[in-house]
């Protein structure tokens, strides 16, 4: 049982991984086509394209790393060193 409960464990550690790698990829083809593209058409200020680019990346960023850091505790909780 224990062997399938790690087995299980490490499933879900390589799906958050994947999750959250996912996530930072979308986000970047998402700012590549729709946020870059959208300043060339409506020529904000460099104020507003700032504050853009940060509020896109910097959630984009603590998602992708929730998901990184779940995944690595799932992994230690399935080794048992956690």
């Amino acid at each position: 049982m224990a062997l399938i409960g790690s087995l299980i464990a490490l499933g879900a550690a390589i799906v958050f991984a994947g999750v959250a790698i996912a996530t930072l990829w979308g986000g970047w083809q998402a700012i590549q086509r729709e946020l870059l593209r959208g300043f060339v058409t409506t020529n904000p200020s460099i104020g507003e394209r700032i504050w853009s680019i940060l509020l896109t990346v910097l959630p984009l960023v603590g998602a992708t790393l929730l998901g990184l850091l779940a995944a690595w505790r799932i992994a230690q909780v399935a080794f048992g060193l956690g």
